[in-house]
């Protein structure tokens, strides 16, 4: 019987096959498994530094916007200054040239010596303060006449020296009963219908109404539409109205003229008694026939500076041609015929004032000026 040891395991091709693919099989999952776990660590350090980057990235933007919107707070502040500093220095040298201008045409209108030539100069200087313009002067406190305008354009020659009836526009009635500056719509019921076509451009245009007062009594309105500073007219209406009180305060010899008391619409006027009839034919007459010459007088005064403002150039050229009557022929006919119809028809004895302010106005107190056409005063 032989005796023999048994072969070991690395001897049987089998088993050595076996163990080198469990070997391979071992190795190739360790090394998944190194892999796996290097890609794990690579992928958590990457989202690491990238979350970390990302928070310094935001970090970084925040203190960005921070600076920046620090820098346009700053910018912004500086500019609102600038501007605040431009606007500053220019409604400070506005104010300036608005004060120069307001003491300049105060200064001038203290120099005019006539009715006509207040009202001219106050429509004139309101341009800097009042895009249109109109003056209108009051008669008797019932009606009103266009004396003077300023661009803007009226419907017609006859037209514009018609006579508009303050019943029939509502807020020159108010403004010339109140005495106070008011604001009103630029319709025909409210300022006439000759007004409302010249300022009514558009629906809803408004304009402003300042009174010219004398004596507590409104002679004149100023009508103003467009872009209007209604402080500065204001205050240059009422210098006009104290100047017109200057011109028609009363002389030594008026002084001792009778009083005559204002009713109504009915305006004293100084002096009317050297213009009328010797103080005994004055005193004879009733207090209602005072009123009524007081009345034709300012109504002769308002029409005379009415054709003196509207007709500046026609009359500087009747002066120069001394034929003032036939440069005018047109108003001053209008002018007589209504002074007749309501005065000298109505009023036995009434005075041709009308003829007197004619000659003292337009003529300056020279008749032969007037030319020979001049039908001279109505009996």
């Amino acid at each position: 019987m032989q005796h023999g040891s048994a072969p070991g395991w690395r001897e049987i091709p089998e088993w050595r096959e076996i163990m080198e693919q469990r070997h391979s099989a071992l190795i190739e999952e360790v090394g998944a498994r190194v892999d796996a776990q290097i890609a794990s660590e690579v992928a958590r350090a990457v989202g690491e530094e990238k979350r970390r980057g990302e928070e310094q990235t935001a970090l970084a933007v925040a203190g960005a916007r921070a600076e920046a919107a620090q820098v346009l707070t700053n910018v912004h502040a500086e500019a609102l200054r600038v501007l605040n500093e431009e606007k500053e220095r220019s409604a400070e040298a506005s104010r300036r040239r608005l004060s120069e201008s307001l003491n300049q045409t105060l200064r001038r209108i203290r120099q005019t010596s006539a009715e006509h030539e207040t009202l001219q100069l106050v429509l004139e200087e309101s341009a800097f303060c009042a895009t249109r313009a109109v003056v209108v002067l009051v008669e008797s406190g019932r009606v009103a006449r266009v004396a003077a305008w300023r661009d803007l354009t009226l419907r017609g020659d006859e037209e514009d020296s018609a006579p508009i009836d303050l019943k029939e526009a509502a807020a020159l009635a108010s403004c010339v009963e109140s005495g106070d500056p008011m604001a009103a719509l630029a319709s025909p019921g409210e300022i006439s219908s000759i007004l409302a076509s010249a300022f009514g451009k558009g629906e809803g245009e408004k304009v402003y109404l300042f009174p010219i007062r004398v004596r507590q009594k409104t002679v004149a309105l100023m009508v103003a539409g467009g872009a209007v500073s209604p402080a500065p007219l204001e205050l240059l209406c009422e210098a006009a109205g104290m100047k017109l009180e200057a011109l028609e305060a009363p002389g030594p010899a008026a002084a001792a003229a009778p009083d005559v008391a204002e009713k109504g619409d009915l305006v004293q006027i100084a002096g009317v008694r050297n213009e009328t009839t010797p103080a005994s034919s004055w005193e004879t007459l009733s207090g209602q026939e005072q009123a009524e010459h007081l009345r034709a007088q300012r109504t002769a005064r308002v029409r005379v500076a009415q054709i003196r403002i509207s007709e500046a150039a026609a009359l500087r050229k009747g002066v120069q041609e001394r034929d003032i009557y036939q440069a005018l022929r047109r108003s001053i006919d209008a002018a007589r015929g209504e002074f007749r119809q309501n005065y000298m028809t109505q009023t036995p004895g009434m005075v041709d004032y009308l003829h007197l302010e004619i000659v003292r106005s337009l003529a300056h107190d020279n008749e032969k000026l007037l030319g020979a056409e001049y039908p001279g005063p109505m009996a």
